[in-house]
């Protein structure tokens, strides 16, 4: 009975578990049972000593235990050699199957093709066991995954930690938290995650790879650049190392470097249409006759997979507006905003819903009862807007004041909002995001600045004065803003409607524009935008400035004059000289404001305005304001 009980207590009591297990005896049950609780309660010694007897057995939980026990040791070698044993014995086991494949990534081996094949059905079978063992890290990992793959990124994160703080040497568990990071560009905290781990398997380069990606996100271009080379001294023909290259340099101003390194991604992988896009989105280059005939050649390829096919039709796209052929353009386009619409629903009613009850629940006197709260201190420059409205110049022409650090967009107030508005769901306090806002608290605010700062403090790279935060979507977000950080400078920048949002529709965005895929749905996204822009304007007064694109390029001094007193700066020269500062730009338009100022782009539109019907309309623009 004391057996029984001691695996029943396995994932609630591991300590309790090893005792009655010790006590039932030497059988071999009971040593595996006590080593299984053992390595949960944190012995991993002393469950690798109980289990070496039973190296030669064919049970497969024995394996998998030797395996999670020298993972979580850091043992990642001798963790694959267990784990590739726990599947051969047990091919249906969906913990050892993913165990499995995360020492593989660890080690920079390629997964066996049904392994790889596999994963999708292991996820999800690994969520339809989420209840089954919570102090395992290696379920934990498993957890995370289904738990990413419905999109729960914090419930994802929350899991890796949990992990880790059970098995910090869990290579694995790293790994994946370090990618959750990349894909949120948060940085610093994915390179704290990786390096590491290159470090001790120097020979995987996927892992060199991923520290360049983390070290680009956080703006170290010369370090980025430096990873990727040693990325491609062990995997020269690595077309993925090669697309990333070219990011680098065209982040660093190295166009023609770019375009090299993009050229031969696709020289190396054919299939990949991606670096086509890539070429495109330097808005500089111009493709040549045969990269027309090429792009057009890969999208009769059979079998091309619809992300690869939305690639290529938005290079199209933007290849036939810079030749003056819009109709095609335009068809191009419908074509790449039809497929990446499919991949990506957006829901607008409920985004207008959320805007509506944003404005609602933001009065005047929302903002006056808390004047007091938020962290006081100074620094913060937000620049909000739709994307391609201007935000990077305008960082760009900041960024040149020898007060102020550009540190592009930053995800980090958007993911504190959304931890902090979950915690408050969680708890019954809010229903959602909006009525989350009547909930907050002064010290809640306190620490919300507070956790901001600290986060970006591990970014920046000087001690100026002020920083620039450019994350366009941080207009949906400027009310906690306001509370949390009461000294933030706003900038709200804006562009002619049909001109931005002609811009947002030819743009291949990388993740998390999903509005942007239909005319109809852009009009009333940008509508709503403008009005809580409009809303938040009045609330936060003289905190807040607004600037047209236009008017930038109609009075540059004047305007810059303006922005640099709402920052509480002197007018510095070197900001009209914006377009020499050699500072790395990791945006769309890192090449566009390498430029001087220009008019080129005002009209760029109106060529495709026979086809823009539907945006017009949903914009609320009479026929006569689009021609």
């Amino acid at each position: 009975m004391s057996l029984a009980r001691a695996k029943v207590l396995l994932s609630s009591d591991p300590a309790q578990a090893r005792d009655l297990a010790l006590a039932a005896g030497p059988g071999l049950e009971a040593r595996f049972v006590a080593a299984a609780a053992m390595r949960r309660a944190g012995d991993v010694a002393g469950a690798l000593r109980l289990l070496a007897p039973l190296a030669q057995s064919t049970a497969w939980g024995v394996h998998y235990e030797r395996g999670a026990a020298h993972a979580m040791a850091g043992e990642d070698a001798a963790a694959l050699d267990a784990f590739s044993l726990a599947h051969r014995f047990n091919p249906q086991s969906a913990i050892a199957a993913h165990a499995l494949a995360g020492q593989h990534a660890v080690l920079g081996q390629a997964l066996p093709p049904a392994l790889a094949q596999a994963q999708h059905q292991i996820v999800a079978q690994g969520h339809a066991l989420a209840g089954i063992d919570r102090v395992d890290p290696c379920w934990l990992r498993l957890l995370a995954a289904a738990s990413l793959a419905q999109g729960g990124q914090d419930a994802a994160e929350e899991l890796l930690l949990a992990a880790l703080a059970r098995a910090p040497a869990f290579s694995a568990a790293a790994l994946d938290l370090a990618l959750l990071y990349e894909r949120q560009q948060r940085g610093p905290e994915a390179l704290a995650r990786v390096a590491p781990l290159a470090a001790r398997h120097p020979g995987n380069p996927a892992l060199h790879g991923l520290v360049a990606a983390a070290q680009l996100h956080g703006g170290d271009v010369d370090a980025a650049l430096a990873a990727l080379d040693a990325a491609l001294a062990l995997s020269p023909h690595d077309a993925g190392f090669w697309h990333v290259r070219g990011h680098a340099l065209a982040a660093a101003g190295d166009v023609a470097g770019a375009v090299l390194a993009y050229r031969r991604a696709l020289a190396l992988r054919p299939d990949q249409a991606e670096p086509w896009w890539s070429l495109a989105n330097l808005k500089t280059f111009r493709f040549a006759p045969e990269d027309h005939a090429a792009m057009t050649a890969a999208l009769a390829a059979p079998g091309l997979a619809p992300a690869q096919a939305a690639h290529l039709h938005f290079a199209l796209g933007r290849a036939l507006l810079d030749a003056q052929e819009p109709a095609g353009a335009v068809d191009h386009l419908h074509c790449a905003n039809a497929l990446r619409r499919a991949q990506v629903p957006f829901d607008i009613a409920a985004h207008e819903r959320f805007v509506a009850d944003t404005i609602a629940a933001t009065p005047a006197s929302f903002f006056a009862a808390r004047a007091t709260c938020g962290d006081p201190r100074p620094g913060p420059v937000f620049i909000v807007g739709l994307p391609r409205s201007g935000s990077t110049l305008i960082e760009q022409i900041l960024a040149s004041h020898p007060a102020v650090e550009g540190l592009s967009e930053l995800a980090d107030f958007t993911l504190l909002a959304r931890q902090w508005t979950t915690r408050l769901i969680r708890e019954g306090r809010a229903r959602d995001r909006a009525s989350a806002l009547a909930a907050l608290t002064a010290p809640e605010a306190r620490a919300l600045g507070e956790a901001y700062l600290a986060r970006v403090a591990r970014v920046r790279q000087t001690d100026r004065p002020l920083f620039v935060d450019k994350a366009p979507g941080n207009l949906f977000n400027l009310a906690l803003i306001r509370v949390a950080l009461p000294q933030a400078r706003i900038i709200h920048v804006s562009r002619d409607p049909m001109a931005c949002g002609f811009s947002l529709y030819a743009q291949d965005f990388a993740d998390g524009q999903g509005y942007s895929y239909d005319l109809v749905t852009l009009g009333r996204y940008c509508r709503a935008a403008a009005a809580l822009a409009a809303h938040m304007h009045k609330g936060l007064g003289q905190a807040m400035t607004a600037v047209a694109y236009e008017e930038l390029i109609d009075d540059a001094e004047g305007t810059v004059r303006r922005l640099l007193r709402h920052c509480g700066l002197p007018f510095a020269p070197e900001t009209l000289r914006f377009f020499d500062n050699p500072r790395a730009v990791r945006t769309i338009s890192a090449q566009q404001v390498r430029q001087p100022l220009h008019r080129q782009g005002l009209s760029r539109w109106q060529a495709c305005a026979p086809w823009l019907g539907p945006l017009a309309q949903a914009l609320g623009l009479a026929d006569d304001k689009i021609r």
